[in-house]
């Protein structure tokens, strides 16, 4: 164990759900298994932590003309931070940012401080391919690029209107939402110069995830009820947007947002603790399921390293410094230092 009196005060037990299943706070194997519609199972599942990913079987390709079931059943993983947002690595870890620091904790409760002094008000966290991190600093109007090496802080971008959700892709380039100019702007984390604005006129634009084919980016409207679709012409170039979704009788917020591999958009409302799948097509909208928590700001994907499955979806808890495991039913979008 590595765990300091920092880390634990960061990571705090968390109360159980309704029905006063009890929850395990000591950062051991047990989590509790939540059924849609029965919040006393006593089921545990036991977690494999082993990294080790060499000998697993290929996996086999997924029918996407077939929607999984919903609701689907849930996990509830406690004392992980109550950031607004968080990613995994390479080595079985969530990351998120806890009182301006950068921490990692994995699912036998070993905890890692990543980085130091941040800011006290962030959003987007999302790891390059690279391993570094980038962290949109609300509080500053800025993104930060965190060297995993060093630790080091440098500001990649200044002068952002609420920088809010964030992106990344394989070319190391950073997509950031900034919600109160309503448009989305792309930098090269390596290259500060080689950037450009690629979406204006969004309502409110919130989460920010790129198909996995990297032809389209969704973004969520932050009580707009709006799904935004923009849809790539080239290499530097973007069309106009266009509304996957429009429900302007939701006005929880569109938080969080993410995609699997057969291109379903998945977003949060965030203080309903919603989440909800659209097709690709904007056909079909379900609800996935509801979470018992008031504050669910993002979601990814496991890497498929240290028990955090590429097909189960990760929900953070800022009520209670949680995260909850859904078992989706089909490989989500591959993370960029996924496992093979």
């Amino acid at each position: 164990m590595r765990i300091s009196l920092l880390s634990t005060l960061f990571f705090l037990g968390a109360c159980g759900p309704a029905g006063g299943v009890a929850i395990d706070t000591t950062g051991g194997d047990d989590d509790d298994v939540i059924l849609p519609g029965d919040d006393d199972d006593d089921d545990t599942d036991v977690i494999d932590t082993d990294t080790d990913t060499d000998t697993d079987p290929p996996e086999p390709e997924y029918d996407c003309s077939v929607l999984p079931s919903v609701p689907v059943n849930f996990t509830t993983l406690t004392g992980y931070s109550d950031a607004e947002d968080f990613d995994f690595d390479d080595s079985g870890f969530a990351v998120a940012l806890y009182d301006s620091n950068l921490f990692a904790k994995n699912r036998v409760g070993d905890v890692e401080m990543r980085s130091a002094s941040i800011s006290n008000e962030t959003a987007g966290t999302r790891i390059l391919a690279t391993g570094d991190f980038v962290v949109a600093d609300v509080r500053n109007g800025s993104l930060k690029l965190v060297d995993s090496n060093t630790q080091g802080v440098s500001t990649l971008m200044s002068g952002l209107s609420y920088p809010n959700g964030v992106e990344v892709d394989a070319d190391n380039y950073v997509y950031v939402a900034e919600q109160n100019t309503g448009r989305i702007q792309r930098i090269n984390a390596y290259d500060p110069a080689d950037r450009a604005v690629i979406a204006t006129g969004l309502q409110n634009p919130n989460g920010v995830i790129m198909s996995e084919d990297g032809q389209t980016i969704y973004v969520g409207s932050f009580g707009g009820g709006k799904i935004y679709a923009i849809d790539r012409l080239g290499p530097d170039e973007w069309a106009e947007k266009r509304i996957l979704m429009q429900n302007p009788g939701w006005d929880w917020g569109f938080d969080g947002i993410n995609v699997d591999i057969c291109g379903n958009v998945y977003f949060t409302e965030y203080i309903a603790g919603v989440v909800r799948r659209i097709t690709p097509d904007g056909s079909q909208l379900d609800e996935v399921v509801n979470l018992p928590s008031g504050w669910i700001p993002n979601l990814r994907w496991g890497a498929g390293y240290g028990g955090f499955e590429k097909d189960k979806m990760y929900v953070s808890d800022r009520d209670q410094g949680r995260i909850f495991e859904l078992d989706m039913g089909i490989p989500g979008k591959t993370h960029l230092l996924a496992a093979p």
